[in-house]
């Protein structure tokens, strides 16, 4: 559920959530414990591809897998060209490998993001998998 806070009226919010600068995106569970955070403006496709892949991450928090790999999914097939795909394709796969306990996922998504996105941040990050055999 979004929520806008006026930083004069509810500063309280401000101060628990420690607030620095605006905009802040702040992704809270259910109970109201935070899961992930981002700052700064972004054109609207590439805002609501990150905020459907915090959701997801916070969905992995959860243990709620199939649904990150739906949210993976959404990011991956509906904001093609977005600059968050790439994470996209790494939770997708970490997902996956959390489902099922089969390391194959990992390698998948590292041979994939390889080959889509090789001078990536989330590539080198997937790197290890690649001592995964196929």
């Amino acid at each position: 559920m979004p929520v806008r806070v006026n930083k004069e009226k509810q500063i309280d919010l401000f101060k628990k959530y420690t607030i620095t600068w605006t905009p802040t995106i702040v992704i809270l569970d259910g109970e109201g414990k935070e899961h992930f955070r981002f700052t700064g403006f972004l054109p609207p496709s590439e805002l609501c591809a990150a905020i459907i892949l915090e959701g997801a991450k916070t969905e992995l928090d959860l243990h709620n897998y199939d649904l990150a790999i739906k949210c993976c999914n959404e990011v991956i097939g509906k904001y093609k060209g977005s600059v968050f795909v790439p994470e996209a394709i790494f939770y997708l796969s970490v997902a996956k490998y959390l489902s099922t306990h089969d390391a194959k996922n990992l390698r998948a998504g590292y041979d994939r993001l390889t080959k889509e996105f090789p001078g990536a941040e989330w590539t080198l990050k997937a790197a290890p998998y690649r001592l995964i055999d196929k």
